[in-house]
């Protein structure tokens, strides 16, 4: 099961990135027509196509559009991002945006019926100089388009797809009361550890550990923030509770880290280990800031889970959670739940209570 995380999150990031590309492209691409009524640009490729039909031909160049992009966007994953410089992906990126539409141009323009006519690059060359101001209308929006998709597709992965509809219509422009449920992550020892490495090696295992902490998605957890060596992570109460994913999302975290452990003791000579508190409860979702804005989460329900998670090293346990979510928990077949108490944490006036959390060993089958 372990084992499929991260397959499962590239094959997630792909189905998104296609669906986003596509919904994209197919308007921007009929936009284009309707607004200059231009058809010529969107030909029957190879004679795929049983008739030739603008509309049906605009749907085919946007599928295959939006493959390439998805492709692209593959290619240019964080990991390429951190080993080249930025200049340079962009660069490249911005030359690939304008080889595809100057492709799109040479199919408008020349009959191609099979992939052997491609080859034929002189002609290529000879339509660049014999661009006509439709041809060269066409280019800038395709052009101007991938700016707009690239800032659009970081716009969703700053705010997430659940909330860009709240943010778009300014639903958040006043503060809307949820109830969620929140877990802390952290990494243990990270002052000792950041002090070994050094500041720009520490960097590097922090950016591994939060890519690798990406699998939460595959539990429904969305990554609300970013603090540090450590993270919060929000589920709604439908997704948090449905097959305990908030609790078997920690410990398929760690099962990524344990299966990446040579990775890791390679690369920084150890292995991250970390904790986690978790609790469920009432917050404030609103847009915060003038110039610089952000969607934040506010209430005591954070403070008390931030409080939670610091009492892992007292406890010597790895997943503290509060009475509260223990309450909610409908199936606990899965975990050892263990009673700590009525804790009175820090800057609260009340208690609360907490409970341990680990998994149940899996009996192992006996032998015949």
């Amino acid at each position: 099961m372990y084992f499929l995380e991260k397959p499962q999150i590239w094959l997630n990031n792909f189905i998104r990135s296609l669906f986003f590309h596509f919904i994209f492209w197919g308007f921007a691409f009929s936009f284009f027509l309707f607004l200059t009524g231009y058809s010529k640009v969107f030909v029957n490729y190879f004679g795929l196509l049983l008739k030739d039909d603008a509309y049906g031909n605009v749907l085919f160049a946007t599928v295959v559009t939006a493959i390439i992009f998805t492709i692209v966007d593959i290619l240019f994953a964080d990991i390429l991002m951190r080993r080249l410089p930025i200049k340079a992906l962009m660069l490249i990126r911005t030359l690939i945006h304008l080889l595809l539409g100057y492709l799109m141009l040479i199919f408008s323009v020349f009959k191609i019926n099979s992939p052997e006519d491609l080859l034929n690059y002189k002609q290529f060359v000879a339509l660049a100089s014999d661009l006509n101001i439709a041809q060269w209308r066409f280019l800038t929006f395709f052009f101007v388009s991938s700016v707009l998709n690239i800032t659009l597709k970081g716009i969703l992965r700053k705010i997430g797809l659940s909330r860009f509809k709240d943010w778009f219509v300014g639903n958040l422009n006043k503060p809307k009361e949820e109830n969620r449920i929140f877990m802390f992550v952290d990494m243990k020892s990270s002052v000792t550890i950041a002090e070994k490495l050094g500041h720009k090696r520490f960097s590097y295992l922090v950016q591994d550990v939060f890519n690798d902490l990406s699998m939460v998605d595959n539990y429904g957890g969305e990554i609300y923030q970013y603090l540090g060596d450590g993270a919060i992570i929000s589920w709604s109460l439908r997704k948090g509770l449905r097959k305990n994913n908030c609790l078997r999302a920690f410990y398929a975290f760690l099962k990524v880290i344990n299966r990446r452990r040579l990775y890791y003791d390679k690369s920084y000579g150890m292995i991250p280990e970390f904790k986690a508190g978790l609790h469920i409860g009432k917050i404030m979702v609103l847009q915060v800031g003038s110039i610089r804005r952000d969607i934040s989460f506010n209430g005591d329900t954070l403070n008390t889970t931030a409080r939670i998670e610091s009492q892992c090293n007292e406890y010597k346990t790895n997943l503290l959670i509060s009475g509260v979510l223990y309450e909610k928990i409908d199936n606990k077949s899965d975990f050892t739940f263990s009673e700590v108490g009525n804790i009175k944490l820090k800057g609260k006036h009340k208690g609360i209570q907490i409970y341990k959390v680990n998994p149940k060993a899996k009996k192992k089958k006996k032998r015949k």
